[in-house]
């Protein structure tokens, strides 16, 4: 099954957030799963398995202390690709 969800990881208590930021969207672009990055999160797409395997490993980051971790999931037999949700506004 595909699914598609929207990530955000907030680190905190940090000196240097952007740097942990940045680590975590490293690790996503490294998933293999389609991504998009954005201001406020990160969309990914792929299947449910490696998605889940992907938030596992956002969990198990080392370079944040302290962080929350916001994830909304798209989950459906019909639903729009990432792409297809915005594809008006592109």
């Amino acid at each position: 099954m595909m699914i598609s969800a929207q990530i955000q990881f907030i680190p905190l208590h940090s000196t240097e957030p952007m740097v942990e930021v940045d680590a975590a969207i490293a690790l996503i672009q490294d998933s293999g799963l389609s991504y998009e990055v954005g201001p406020f999160g990160t969309s990914v797409e792929g299947s449910k398995t490696a998605v889940h395997g992907l938030i596992n490993d956002l969990l198990s980051l080392t370079t944040s202390k302290e962080f929350l971790l916001n994830v909304q999931y798209h989950v459906g037999e019909n639903r729009l690709s990432n792409a297809e949700k915005v594809a008006k506004f592109r």
